[in-house]
């Protein structure tokens, strides 16, 4: 990938999923088969659950910078569309997160979140290693106003996600 494709413009957003868009065409079939259903495909799976006001997302295998930062800039574009302010992730097969794109969800996608109305996150851990260090070091840098809580168990993190006090 060459630049990034979610630098800050004034078209925000729209400009952000095209470039990404373009980029995925190109890089390999998971790819195309992540762009073509953001529900299923080989690398993460991400739905609404509008009963519980909260996007679910099911890390699958390891995913490329591009397939990562599409599918965070789906999450917000779901996010802002259903007025959706908290997230469950299954972390159980993300096997690790690079630094630049672990700086990059704190430092970029995270402030949009939180401006979009993110107020809680809870998620799986995962089971390999470097995904347990990943998630962590994401958690260690978040602000203060957002609620995050990591379980062994994905029915643990539904319910406090379900049972989670927003103020």
């Amino acid at each position: 990938m060459t630049g990034d494709p979610c630098a800050k413009d004034k078209n925000g957003d729209t400009n952000c999923l095209k470039r990404l868009r373009q980029d995925l065409e190109t890089e390999s079939t998971d790819s195309m088969m992540l762009l073509n259903n953001l529900e299923e495909n080989p690398i993460c799976s991400v739905t609404c659950d509008e009963r519980f006001s909260c996007t679910f997302v099911v890390w699958k295998q390891y995913a490329t910078q591009t397939q990562l930062r599409f599918i965070h800039e789906s999450i917000l574009l779901l996010m802002k569309k259903h007025r959706i302010n908290k997230i469950l992730g299954d972390d159980t097969a993300l096997p690790m997160i690079y630094g630049e794109d672990q700086n990059w969800i704190i430092e970029d996608w995270m402030p949009r979140a939180l401006a979009a109305g993110l107020k809680a996150v809870a998620n799986k851990k995962p089971t390999a290693h470097w995904g347990n260090v990943a998630v962590s070091g994401v958690q260690s840098r978040l602000p203060g106003s957002l609620t995050w809580r990591s379980f062994n168990d994905l029915d643990e993190a539904r319910s406090w996600l379900q049972n989670a006090s927003l103020s």
